[in-house]
């Protein structure tokens, strides 16, 4: 089976001007859209080779990556999978354990 390497549409547009049931590439480092799925002669999606980042291991070698691919799926499912839209994830906690308990001995309701 041949390696599926043609290059797809980098240059994708903004998040706004996709339709909720286009198919797309994701990247999920950084949350947004690579492009739109491109089909094969046999009518199955082509697979998009993602440029993993090689790190050393504790050794200084470098470590066999396997070959990666960027996922894909439907706009609809990618935005809320990988929050393409921009929309910023929860919050992580700043306070430690004994903060909070101390402010919640004090008083009962607290933000």
């Amino acid at each position: 089976m041949p390696l599926m390497t043609d290059p797809v549409q980098t240059d994708a547009p903004p998040a706004s001007t996709w339709n909720p049931d286009d198919l797309v590439y994701v990247d999920p480092d950084t949350n947004s859209v690579v492009g739109k799925v491109a089909f094969g002669n046999n009518d199955n999606p082509k697979s998009l080779p993602y440029v993993a980042k090689e790190a050393p291991d504790a050794k200084g070698e470098k470590r066999r990556s396997w070959r990666k691919f960027y996922p894909w799926g439907t706009f609809r499912s990618m935005k809320n999978v990988f929050k393409v839209e921009g929309k910023p994830r929860k919050k992580e906690p700043t306070k430690t354990l004994n903060e909070v308990i101390e402010v919640a001995l004090k008083e009962p309701y607290w933000d």
